[in-house]
């Protein structure tokens, strides 16, 4: 199978890593993966569609053209229509996040700029050039008006990431937590408003110190009390904070995890997670696998009891939530319904 994997040279975040995990993944299969990136100029949309489009014709040699980052560009149409196969990798909760961004950006080029990727996203799913969608789960795939040809390919670890991710010890002085923000305002995600509250409930319920680290990609927001907010910073930095805490805490309120998350586990962080009540039946991990809560009160609560006891349940979780993602999350456990989505669509 011969592959075009297409996105912006300027993604980043959560996004970039999924990119560039599944270009080596795919290429581990022996699939041929072609990464073809737009460059952006002074308009930075702008130069991407017009770069899109000039790229076309470099398409037609392929079996299928994957595109990255939830933007189905100009150039999967003339894919379309010459007969190759078009996939959208959607990322988060689309609509709602470019909604919000519309409504409540700053700045008009800004909300243009939402603007722009929600007509392509509303056009392609009005006028069927999709041939396939792949989202991480079922609850994204319906927050993005998509009910058929869809694929779920669940957050992973990849063989290379696993040989890169440093076992921790436990800390015998402040309990530390980390977890990460987004860009996105997200109806999935917990907000820094929740991890304000949440803070102040520990400090109610705990007997011992703890620190929250939160690495917030938006950079705005000063530490305060026991928050401590921090930058983004690189990979292996990152790597290096989540190896000291004794807990990491996923934001994510739907059935799946944030990339982050399943990397702390690999290293035998223990990770809390809240899963509302409705997406239960969804969910690939149960009470035990990781420090599992259905309501906010819940969460605050099993997170005192884990801080007030952390070295009677540090080695338990930190045991458990490693085989869960050896045995569910690994590239090679999430990885057969997507390739025989991609064969069962591409020309070869």
């Amino acid at each position: 199978m011969n592959i075009a994997l297409i996105a912006l040279s300027s993604i980043g975040g959560g996004v970039a890593t999924i990119l560039y995990k599944l270009y080596k993944d795919l290429i581990s299969e022996g699939i041929h993966v072609d990464l073809i990136g737009s460059n952006v100029g002074k308009f930075p949309l702008l130069s991407a569609i017009r770069n899109d489009i000039l790229n076309t014709k470099h398409l037609m040699d392929y079996d299928l053209v994957l595109y990255m980052g939830s933007i189905p560009w100009p150039s999967h149409v003339l894919a379309k229509l010459s007969g190759v196969p078009t996939v959208l990798f959607l990322h988060g909760f689309v609509y709602h996040e470019l909604f919000h961004v519309i409504l409540h950006g700053v700045g008009l080029k800004n909300r243009i700029g939402a603007v722009i990727p929600a007509v392509m996203l509303q056009t392609a799913a009005s006028f069927n050039t999709i041939d396939l969608y792949v989202c991480h789960s079922l609850t994204a795939c319906e927050a993005n008006r998509i009910s058929d040809n869809f694929v779920l390919l669940p957050q992973w670890i990849s063989y290379e990431e696993l040989k890169t991710l440093d076992h921790q010890v436990l800390r015998d002085s402040v309990v530390r937590i980390v977890t990460y923000t987004s860009y996105a305002a997200s109806p999935r995600l917990l907000n820094t408003s929740h991890l304000v509250a949440l803070t102040q409930l520990l400090k109610r319920m705990v007997n011992r110190e703890f620190e929250l680290i939160v690495v917030d990609p938006r950079g705005r927001t000063p530490s305060f009390d026991l928050i401590k907010f921090v930058e983004p910073m690189p990979r292996k930095e990152f790597l290096s904070l989540l190896a000291s805490a004794n807990l990491y805490i996923d934001l994510s309120i739907d059935e799946e995890f944030r990339a982050a998350s399943l990397e702390a586990m690999a290293m035998g962080t223990p990770v809390a997670k809240l899963t509302h009540i409705r997406y239960l039946d969804r969910q690939d991990y149960r009470e035990g696998d990781l420090i599992l809560a259905h309501s906010f009160r819940e969460l605050a609560e099993n997170i005192a009891e884990y801080i007030n006891n952390v070295e009677h349940y540090y080695h338990y979780y930190s045991k458990r939530c490693k085989e869960y993602v050896l045995t569910k999350r690994t590239w090679n456990a999430v990885k057969e319904p997507f390739l025989r989505a991609l064969k069962r669509i591409s020309r070869q």
